[in-house]
């Protein structure tokens, strides 16, 4: 396999003034806030419409395009305030060009673009689903299933969002579109969760030429995911006993003047999968965190000691999961659940010292030995975000020379 190039996942040694909120004219002092619309400036006179939406729909899912060709500027209006201010974020770390020009994001101001009509968007083949509630991952896989009773997707990508997911899907005509709109809206994927809301997209065509089923940014092969909307006390640690659960973590950084933002580096590629599809959307000290794969390939480590403390490495640490080939820590890889799993437990590690230690972050419901000897226990708790707050607290927890393993269970008790 050849490297990446090493220009577009590099990460820029200034994030931090990059991600700082845009301005439309860098002479100006004029600062707008996040709209769903974002300015486009340094476009060729000769931009198609169709180039704008292709790379503008590598993050989100674009409405509407308001070309000015004659200044070389261009207004895109997503479907989300959250997908704009991702779009900018991204592109501010990864410069995008289209048609051989640098292209220049930042918010415009407008709160939206000026409707041709209030009808509802026409029939095609391109269906939006949003998928709330969900407690589940959504992938390709899914979308396929769930559609083929109706049709056949032909192309497809999907875009984590706050409220769950965004899928944009291309079937294979306008009939089968119709029907499967039809047969989704209002459904839930899996019971009592991940609920569909099935419409025609407002862009009459899905812009990736691939022949293939594709989900946005799975084609990379970057071994580094972005967190976003995390707590500002989330803390590298933290963020380290969360995701070393699906994989090797070599270093985690959150970013210095933007808190709520952070990466996290893994050994390879297919771990970083494992934590997006695993992680993205959970709850975290009272967020939804995102997660995403980044188009970085490592993470730097910064040269100042205020940055330092939020940038770790855990390249050489002893709490690697997956050091060994085959491991049963592999068919024990579980996505976030009420119930969690202790083991290397000590002899007076009972029910009520558990209760105690806990006590701080959430309630015991109930508590169940495993196995013999009782050096494993399961615990359960009412929600799956206090489960979550135990074990980025307590995973690892150093206890009398004896290091608690914690990781979600699929068992219920």
């Amino acid at each position: 396999m050849e490297p990446l190039p090493f220009k577009r996942y590099n990460e820029p040694p200034e994030e931090d003034k990059l991600l700082k909120r845009a301005r439309v004219d860098p002479k100006s002092n004029t600062e707008y806030e996040p709209t769903r619309v974002l300015f486009l400036r340094g476009l060729s006179s000769n931009v198609k419409e169709k180039e704008i939406i292709e790379i503008c729909s590598e993050v989100g899912v674009v409405e509407q395009v308001f070309l000015l060709r004659n200044k070389c500027q261009a207004f895109v209006q997503f479907d989300s305030v959250e997908a704009a201010d991702f779009c900018l974020l991204h592109f501010s770390r990864n410069p995008a060009f289209i048609a051989g020009s640098r292209v220049y994001f930042s918010y415009s101001g407008r709160f939206e673009i000026s409707k041709k009509s209030n009808e509802p968007a026409s029939p095609s083949k391109i269906l939006l689903f949003t998928i709330t509630q969900a407690r589940y991952p959504v992938t390709l896989d899914v979308i396929s299933k769930i559609s083929a009773p109706y049709g056949k997707v032909k192309k497809c990508r999907i875009f984590p969002r706050n409220c769950g997911y965004q899928v944009v899907a291309e079937m294979e005509s306008i009939e089968q579109a119709t029907a499967t709109k039809v047969g989704l809206d209002g459904q839930h994927i899996y019971s009592g969760s991940n609920t569909i809301k099935a419409e025609f997209s407002p862009m009459p065509f899905l812009v990736s030429e691939k022949p293939k089923i594709e989900e946005v940014n799975e084609e990379d092969v970057s071994n580094v995911v972005f967190l976003h909307n995390m707590d500002s006390k989330v803390t590298p640690d933290m963020v380290f006993n969360l995701f070393s659960l699906y994989g090797n973590v070599l270093r985690v950084k959150i970013f210095f003047k933007r808190r709520d933002m952070g990466l996290v580096q893994y050994e390879d590629h297919q771990q970083a999968v494992s934590a997006k599809n695993n992680l993205h959307n959970i709850p975290l000290l009272g967020q939804n965190l995102l997660v995403s794969i980044s188009r970085n390939s490592f993470i730097n480590m910064p040269s100042s000691e205020k940055k330092a403390a939020l940038c770790k490495d855990y390249a050489n640490s002893p709490f690697h999961r997956y050091k060994i080939a085959g491991s049963k820590n592999f068919q024990n890889m579980f996505p976030p659940s009420c119930v969690l799993h202790l083991s290397n437990l000590s002899d007076n590690m009972n029910e009520q010292f558990f209760i105690n230690l806990f006590s701080e972050q959430a309630q015991l419901v109930a508590f169940k030995y495993i196995g013999e000897g009782r050096r494993m226990a399961l615990v359960k708790f009412k929600t799956v975000e206090d489960a979550v707050l135990v074990l980025v607290h307590h995973h690892n927890h150093n206890i009398n020379g004896r290091y608690l393993k914690i990781a979600f269970s699929k068992a219920n008790f």
